[in-house]
């Protein structure tokens, strides 16, 4: 994995879960948003960080760290996009980001795929 992209990565994630907006932004697309499949719901980034500043300003900005069980990278061929496939041991959901290259990295699209369907078998 390119060592710039897992430390910008690093940024991003820690200042999300601190509740940093400013970095965020710092380190998003000005296009950025975040797809929610199961709900059919996109939130743009002045959105969310509106949604941020307002629970930070309140204290209620606890996000939990989730227990991620895999992380799968996959980089075009002149390394200037990446896509991460991360399971996530508990509820087995699937989250996907875009990053891009243009100077240095920013991610384009964070995406919570669409629960799979339990074959009919696992649920007896």
């Amino acid at each position: 994995m390119d060592n710039q992209l897992e430390h910008i990565r690093d940024i991003w994630v820690n200042a999300f879960f601190t509740g940093n907006y400013t970095v965020l932004a710092e380190y998003e697309d000005e296009h950025f948003k975040v797809v929610y499949e199961q709900d059919g719901r996109v939130e743009s980034n002045y959105v969310r960080y509106e949604r941020i500043a307002h629970a930070v300003k309140n204290g209620v900005w606890k996000p939990q760290k989730p227990d991620v069980e895999f992380e799968e990278y996959e980089f075009n061929r002149d390394q200037t996009e990446c896509k991460i496939l991360i399971g996530l041991a508990e509820t087995q959901q699937q989250i996907q980001e875009i990053w891009h290259f243009d100077q240095t990295w920013k991610i384009q699209e964070l995406r919570f795929l669409k629960a799979k369907k339990a074959h009919p078998s696992a649920l007896s």
